[in-house]
């Protein structure tokens, strides 16, 4: 790892501004063989900017005029000596000083190698690595928002509590192990189930919000649901803020589901506009109608539509029974309409809308999130990784065979490995295949 490395740090392709990347122990020496100012660099000053113009010295030709942030270790993103060139966003000025640093000594960076260079210099721990890459592919506010609680390292301060306590228990009871007969090796077991059972419960509180925590990463299912010809399409439409779904005043006009990805008020939506539901009908109605059915019973919440303009019919009756045990709210649409549809119990608390004209669409946008997201939702302990969740279900697992365990031996064996799974989590105990496997799914120059 000693050897310097450079790579583009922003998106290919022509661009006002581009940033190089140029990181280890000569990355300072380097740069100062192709770099040409007017103030003094004989030595550079760590964290300052300067102005002036990469040269190619072989062909004693200016590639572009840049400016230069300088960093010394280990006071710099990787930990290393740190360059970063920002030029000219052209292709060919890029690729050019990238082959002129390379030609003096450094190599091509591989992807996440910046980022794993921190978290081997210590700069970042592995779950904070990890937020790097979600906050660069974060599709909605609120997975970036996690995810800089991540990077800020709330997660990992809460499970190096977690690591104290089982270290401290565990120095108890290897006393008690080592020295049986001596005042200090005397320990209440009791106390020891105690502070496990503690643990257990804060660990399996993060575990139930996982779910939750997996959902705003890849989105919400929500449903819009309703016999034919109340509004679905039109809805779907103006929440999406474009004409995706084909609107016309024949019922039917859907006959299969369109689905297309938005951020809601901050959160990652699936949202899905589906064929009118019938409680009877043949052939392609039939089959639209079944689709849907599936649907609805998939869905993480039903916006089930109610026609304003008509009152209840059977098909409506239909749609309330089908939707009893699953999680909905209800939607009056066309208010900008006569209004027939008057309150009736089971619509009671029921959203009134004009998809068309936009009416109270944004109160309907709010409730939607309510629903979604609990309001007593920790976002700095959310998890929003598969790995994550798996290594911890691993450590409530240990917790959980030592509640069942009487014998001091066994406790100490599973507190260490309690001490394992939080040390792969946090990367202080190392798994090359692990780290192969999260730094590959970086960019190059990240």
């Amino acid at each position: 790892m000693n050897d310097t490395i450079v790579a583009c740090a922003t998106p290919t392709g022509y661009s006002s501004i581009a940033v190089i990347r140029v990181s280890g122990a000569d990355a300072i020496n380097i740069f100062k063989k192709i770099f040409v100012s007017s103030r003094d660099i004989s030595v550079f000053q760590s964290g300052h900017v300067y102005h002036g113009k990469i040269i190619d010295p072989k062909a004693g030709e200016t590639i572009d005029y840049v400016l230069a942030a300088v960093f010394f270790a280990p006071n710099s993103y990787t930990g290393e000596n740190v360059v970063e060139i920002s030029c000219h966003g052209n292709p060919l000025i890029v690729n050019k000083i990238i082959n002129t640093i390379i030609e003096f000594g450094a190599r091509l960076a591989q992807p996440g190698e910046f980022t794993k260079r921190a978290f081997l210099n210590e700069k970042i721990d592995l779950m904070q690595a990890e937020a790097v890459l979600d906050i660069i592919y974060a599709r909605c506010d609120m997975a970036r928002k996690v995810a800089i609680y991540h990077l800020e390292g709330k997660l990992s301060q809460y499970l190096e509590e977690i690591r104290n306590k089982i270290v401290e228990l565990l120095t108890k009871i290897e006393v008690s192990i080592d020295f049986p007969d001596e005042e200090d090796g005397i320990i209440d077991l009791r106390e020891v189930f105690l502070e496990i059972d503690k643990m257990h419960r804060e660990i399996s509180e993060i575990l139930t919000n996982a779910e939750q925590g997996v959902k705003i990463n890849h989105g919400y299912c929500v449903v819009i649901a309703g016999r034919p010809n109340v509004g679905k399409s039109t809805l779907f439409n103006r929440l999406l803020g474009y004409e995706r779904a084909i609107v016309h005043e024949t019922p039917g006009t859907t006959r299969d589901f369109i689905e297309e990805k938005i951020e809601l008020e901050g959160i990652l939506i699936r949202l899905v506009d589906t064929a009118g539901i019938f409680s009877s009908g043949d052939g392609p109605d039939r089959i639209a109608s079944q689709r849907s059915q599936e649907l609805l019973r998939s869905a993480d919440l039903i916006l089930l539509i109610f026609d304003g303009s008509e009152p209840l019919n059977s098909q409506d009756t239909y749609l309330f029974d089908l939707t009893k045990d699953l999680n909905k709210i209800f939607v009056i649409n066309k208010i900008d309409l006569n209004l027939v549809l008057k309150e009736s119990e089971i619509l009671s608390d029921a959203i009134k809308i004009s998809a068309k004209s936009g009416e109270n669409i944004e109160l309907l946008k709010k409730v939607i999130r309510k629903n979604l997201l609990p309001d007593t939702l920790r976002e700095d302990t959310l998890i929003l990784r598969q790995r994550q969740i798996i290594a911890l279900k691993k450590l409530i697992q240990c917790l959980s065979d030592i509640k069942e365990s009487m014998g001091v031996e066994i406790i100490a064996f599973e507190l260490h490995n309690a001490l394992e799974i939080i040390g792969e989590l946090t990367g202080k105990v190392l798994r090359e295949e692990i780290l192969n496997r999260i730094f590959e799914e970086f960019c190059i120059g990240k």
